[in-house]
């Protein structure tokens, strides 16, 4: 027999769906009354306050006050976040250590720590960073998302150690880190970042290239991230470049580092820098340029996507975009747009929380519904 007390599957859709409608206002604005909400959604106000009595009854909102501006007609209640709702963590893996950021479900940040590599496992260090962030806000932590430089295989969820790379994250596995750590590899961080906040907001499609210690490229055509069967899709670096990869070609260039199997980030920066006033460096660049550009000009003509984005910490730079842009604009059939991405602090870590609040916002919603 059905339990009496257990709404049926067509009313709880219905509820989780106006639910939905409240908080994402909360999240989206923060303190808010019913008839806003009813203004905001077009939900009517009977099954706003409905709504609203749920989610207070089951912890997720809490009434703050009512309007004191001593306007005439009902006095309005202000709800908000619960304190204890819940919060998020992110977490950016790279050769400086492990950056966090924790935040509340409306992305409110609590607080943010940088820990140094200091010779522990992988693994070690970033539990004990993701266990400190987590503790920094009250309530459960609703989600942790973690962002490494290696790639994610799609099916396992662990990430993939790849031959010569300079990155130790191959060896982190995500289940010693914590339970339902979502992993995935810092260009596909960078690139939703950009999809959500950045220059990529009103494209079709784009492919959004990284050029930093190390190489890769993200794909979104429409809404859909291109991962590939293993989770390799991007790894530009192993492109074949006149008869070695492309990461060799540039190590030949001199922009590799001769301690580990990665770019230099700095000579390149440094070149950037030089190439208005000394001729060499200006040679370099161009060189440079276009190398890179005849691997994302591969990339236009197989996919032919609306924008390329040029990110990290030397692919952002003005001078080597150019350069990029040229080179595809020769060997490209298409009008494809080469610009660089407008999320520049850290749109690793950035994509990392918005994936972390996405997930976290559900499993809020899914707590109430339970409750």
């Amino acid at each position: 027999m059905s339990d009496p007390d257990r709404p049926l599957p067509r009313l709880a859709m219905l509820r989780a769906m106006t639910d939905r409608a409240v908080l994402d206002q909360v999240f989206a604005h923060g303190r808010t009354t019913r008839a806003e909400l009813a203004a905001a959604t077009g939900i009517s106000k009977p099954t706003i306050s409905e709504s609203v009595r749920r989610l207070e009854t089951a912890g997720a909102l809490r009434a703050t006050g009512t309007d004191q501006t001593g306007r005439r007609g009902r006095i309005a209640t202000f709800y908000e976040l619960a304190a204890d709702a819940g919060h998020v963590v992110a977490a950016e893996v790279n050769q400086q250590g492990v950056r966090t950021v924790t935040t509340d479900l409306t992305g409110a940040v609590l607080a943010t720590e940088r820990h140094a590599p200091d010779g522990r496992p992988i693994t070690e260090a970033v539990r004990v960073a993701v266990a400190a962030a987590g503790a920094a806000g009250t309530g459960p932590v609703r989600a942790t998302a973690v962002s490494v430089a290696n790639p994610v295989d799609p099916v396992t969820h662990e990430v993939v150690a790849l031959p010569g790379s300079p990155f130790p994250e191959g060896r982190l596995r995500a289940e010693e880190v914590g339970s339902g750590v979502l992993l995935d590899n810092d260009v596909n961080f960078s690139a939703l970042a950009e999809r959500r906040e950045g220059a990529a907001r009103e494209a079709k499609s784009f492919a959004y290239v990284y050029v930093g210690a190390g190489l890769g490229v993200s794909l979104y055509v429409g809404d859909q991230l291109v991962r590939g069967a293993h989770g390799l899709a991007g790894e530009i670096g192993y492109l074949d470049s006149s008869g070695s990869t492309l990461a060799a070609a540039l190590a030949d260039q001199g922009f590799g580092r001769p301690d580990a199997p990665s770019l230099d980030v700095g000579a390149i920066l440094t070149t950037l820098d030089r190439a208005a006033e000394d001729a060499v460096a200006a040679e370099r660049l161009r060189l440079l340029g276009a190398t890179l550009g005849r691997a994302v000009a591969a990339i236009c003509t197989i996919v032919d996507p609306d924008l390329v984005l040029l990110g990290g910490p030397a692919g952002s730079r003005g001078e080597l975009v150019a350069e990029i842009r040229r080179t595809v604009r020769e060997l490209t059939p298409g009008p494809v747009r080469v610009e660089a991405g407008e999320v520049t602090d850290s749109a690793a870590l950035r994509g990392a929380l918005l994936s972390a609040l996405d997930h976290g916002r559900d499993g809020l919603l899914r707590a109430v519904a339970e409750s």
